[in-house]
C-alpha cells in the first residue's frame, strides 16, 4: 500500500478538536451559571440537542480508521507502524501527564506513582487505575485499534473488505448482544462500550476502501455497518441512561444525534474532498495537543479568571481557546515534529527508504 497524504483530513481533525473543546467549555459554563438564566438556558439547550464532545470523538475515530491502517510502509511495515505510532502519540501524552500531575499536585490531590506509571502506558484500566483526566479515555480505544490493525496485517487480511466488515460487526455485537441478553432474558452478563467504539474505527477503514481505493463492495459494507452502528446507539444509549454509567449521560437523543451528525459530516467530506482551509489545516495539525492540553489550560485560566455565571465568562473561554492553540502549536513544533522525525529515522534503519514525497490525495478524489 503506497504512502499517502489526505489533504483535507486536517480540516476534519480541527472540526473534531473544536467540538470537544466547545462541549467541555459548555459544561463549565453550565456548572457556573445559575439555572433559569439566559446563558444557562442557551448552553443547556445546546448540549441537550447534540453532544458535541461525542460528535468530535466519533469523528476522530472515523478519521483514524480512514488513515492509520494505510500508514504501513517500507519493507518492514510492522516495524514502521509500531515506531511511527509510538513516537506520534506517547511523548506528547507523557508531557500532558506531567502537566496534569503538577496541576493535581497544586490542588493538593497528587496521584500516586503507580497511577502515573499506568497512565503512561495508555492503558491504565489494565492495571486497575483510572486516567488522570477522564478526557483521555479515547486513547485506549485508539491503542486497541492499532493492535487490531497489526494483527490483521500480519494475517494478511487488513485491506480485505470482508475482513474489515466482519471485524467491525463482531466488535459491535460484543457490545450489543450482552445488553440485549440482559434486557430480554435477565442474564447477568458483563457489558462494555469498547466494542462499539472500535467498530466505528473499522467503518472509517471501510469508507477509505470505498471512497479512495474505489472498492465497490466496500461501499455497501460501509453503509451497512454504519447503519447498524447508528441504530445500535439507541439501544445502547437507553441501557446506559437506565444505569447512569456515563455513555449517554441523562438522555439518549444528544448522543444519538452526535453519532448521526459525525457519520454524515464524514461521509460528505469523503465524497466532496472538503473542507479545505488554511486555518482548519493548521488547527488540525496541532489537534492532538489541543485534545490533550485544552482542559489543563482551561483550569489554569479559571484559576486566574474564575467563572461567575455571567456573559463575561465567554471571554475566559475565548482566552482559553487562544492559549490552548498557542501552547499546542509550540508543543507540535518543539516536541511532536521532532519525535515524528525520530520515529521515521528509526523505522528506516535496516530497511528500504520510505517515500519522501507521498502521493497527495483527497478523501474523495486523487489529486495526482
Amino acid at each position: 500500500m503506497s504512502s499517502t497524504r489526505l489533504s483535507n483530513i486536517d480540516g476534519l481533525r480541527a472540526v473534531a478538536a473544536m467540538a470537544v473543546f466547545v462541549q467541555h467549555a459548555a459544561g463549565d459554563l453550565l456548572r457556573a451559571s445559575p439555572a433559569a438564566t439566559p446563558m444557562h438556558e442557551l448552553f443547556e439547550a445546546m448540549t441537550g440537542t447534540v453532544d458535541l464532545g461525542r460528535f468530535g470523538v466519533v469523528l476522530f475515530f472515523l478519521i483514524s480508521g480512514f488513515v492509520v491502517p494505510f500508514s504501513m510502509g517500507g519493507d518492514q511495515p510492522l516495524k514502521h507502524f509500531v515506531l511511527s505510532r509510538f513516537f506520534r502519540l506517547y511523548p506528547c501524552l507523557w508531557l500532558a501527564l506531567l502537566a496534569l500531575t503538577l496541576l493535581l499536585w497544586s490542588k493538593a490531590a497528587p496521584p500516586d506513582l503507580a497511577t502515573i506509571a499506568a497512565n503512561m502506558t495508555m492503558a491504565p484500566g489494565l492495571f486497575g487505575k483510572a486516567w488522570l483526566s477522564n478526557i483521555y479515555w479515547t486513547l485506549f480505544i485508539e491503542l486497541l485499534f492499532y493492535v487490531a490493525v497489526a494483527i490483521l496485517f500480519a494475517l494478511g487480511c487488513l485491506f480485505h473488505c470482508r475482513a474489515a466488515f466482519l471485524t467491525g460487526l463482531l466488535l459491535l455485537a460484543s457490545t450489543v448482544i450482552p445488553i440485549m441478553l440482559r434486557q430480554q432474558l435477565g442474564l447477568n452478563l458483563p457489558t462494555q462500550y469498547v466494542g462499539i467504539h472500535l467498530s466505528i474505527l473499522f467503518s472509517g477503514l471501510l469508507l477509505r476502501m470505498a471512497c479512495v481505493e474505489k472498492e465497490k463492495e466496500a461501499v455497501w459494507a460501509a453503509l451497512i455497518l454504519l447503519t447498524v452502528q447508528v441504530l445500535s446507539v439507541g439501544l445502547i444509549g437507553a441501557y446506559s441512561v437506565a444505569r447512569n454509567d456515563g455513555f449517554a449521560g441523562t438522555s439518549v437523543e444528544p448522543v444519538l444525534a452526535a453519532y448521526v451528525l459525525a457519520v454524515a459530516v464524514f461521509i460528505v467530506a469523503a465524497m466532496s474532498g472538503r473542507p479545505h482551509s488554511a486555518l482548519l489545516a493548521f488547527i488540525g495539525k496541532i489537534s492532538y495537543a489541543i485534545y490533550l492540553f485544552h482542559w489543563i489550560v482551561s483550569e489554569l485560566v479559571y484559576a486566574i479568571w474564575p467563572l461567575t455565571g455571567g456573559w463575561a465568562d465567554l471571554s475566559a473561554i475565548a482566552l482559553s481557546i487562544v492559549l490552548t492553540v498557542v501552547l499546542s502549536w509550540a508543543i507540535y513544533e518543539l516536541l511532536e515534529k521532532p519525535m515524528i522525525r525520530l520515529g521515521k529515522r528509526l523505522s528506516r534503519k535496516g530497511s528500504a527508504p520510505l517515500l519522501d514525497e507521498p502521493t497527495r490525495i483527497d478523501m474523495g478524489r486523487r489529486l495526482g
